[in-house]
């Protein structure tokens, strides 16, 4: 079994009803798998090697420098090992960059406090910062574009869904993976688990070690096709489908004897927006209770000082 294919060619070259058609192959593939690989996405390949060059340049840098730049409760900062909790394991064997939806200090909802919106935080380095904007704002471009199919997979128009996603709620991770080694003891890159939003579109270096459980129940290695991506749906959109668009369970074992890298943008709507399928929470705070459950990070950032 293989994780199906889906292009994006026709949204690309503007055809004539370009999203029923790439919708067709959408909704096959997220009601089965929950997942697919997406080509012919419109991401040019210096803006993903910029990406991994950057995330290889962060991950050199000594402990105590990304530090500096420590996760806040935005969501927003560096996030050291052993961070993500899973039940039945350990902390998953993994550090990552995160980035959020640009927003400045004068941002309504940044000075409201409101959660998961706030400042990104960076390193010093200038080349660093361009090269990951210049990659999340392609990732934005890209998103948009799923738009239009998804929202035919969902029932509503195009314009209906984009209605929510005025102010997405949108990260990037970038991800180090150090060499797994302690399996036998449930430690994992990343344990088996299901993602908390819409989707998320995931590029891969040539590594390898992304494994997707298929709906007939095995794990199957995503390919690590750095210029394409493994695109899934998460809880939510599960959620507000009656679980008709299948949330993929998924892990990362990196069994290569070198680091891995990988660059997830998890692609949600306005915090506020909300589906009528799943009146009792908004979208971002059906995320909120999510992170609160398995990020450590969250715990360690509500506990008072001693």
């Amino acid at each position: 079994m293989s994780i199906p294919v889906v292009s994006l060619e026709p949204i690309i070259r503007a055809s004539a009803n370009a999203d029923e058609t790439v919708a067709t192959d959408l909704k096959a593939a997220l009601g089965s798998w929950g997942a697919f690989e997406l080509v012919d996405h419109g991401v040019p390949v210096a803006t993903i090697e910029g990406a991994f060059a950057a995330a290889n340049t962060f991950f050199r840098l000594p402990v105590e420098e990304r530090m500096k730049v420590r996760i806040d409760r935005h969501n927003r900062g560096y996030a050291p090992l052993h961070q993500t909790v899973y039940p039945g394991n350990l902390p998953d064997l993994k550090e990552s960059f995160n980035v959020g939806t640009r927003l400045t200090a004068d941002d309504p909802d940044v000075k409201a406090g409101k959660p998961l919106h706030g400042v990104n935080q960076w390193p010093e380095s200038a080349d660093f910062r361009t090269a990951v904007e210049t990659y999340f704002d392609a990732m934005m471009a890209l998103g948009d574009r799923l738009l239009g199919p998804l929202a035919l997979c969902l029932g509503l128009s195009p314009s209906a869904l984009r209605a929510r996603y005025r102010k997405p709620v949108a990260f990037m991770r970038l991800f180090h993976y150090p060499p797994n080694s302690n399996v036998a003891q449930n430690e994992f890159g990343a344990a088996e688990h299901k993602d908390y939003g819409f989707l998320t579109i995931l590029a891969q270096d040539s590594t390898g070690g992304l494994e997707v459980r298929s709906p007939a129940g095995e794990l199957v290695a995503a390919p690590p096709r750095r210029n394409n991506f493994i695109v899934n749906a998460g809880d939510m959109l599960s959620e507000i489908t009656a679980g008709r668009i299948r949330s993929a369970p998924h892990r990362v074992i990196n069994r290569a004897g070198i680091g891995r890298y990988s660059i997830p943008f998890f692609y949600d709507p306005d915090f506020d927006a909300r589906f009528d399928s799943m009146p009792e929470f908004s979208a971002g705070e059906f995320l909120l209770a999510k992170f609160n459950k398995f990020y450590k990070y969250r715990k360690e950032l509500s506990e008072p000082a001693a």
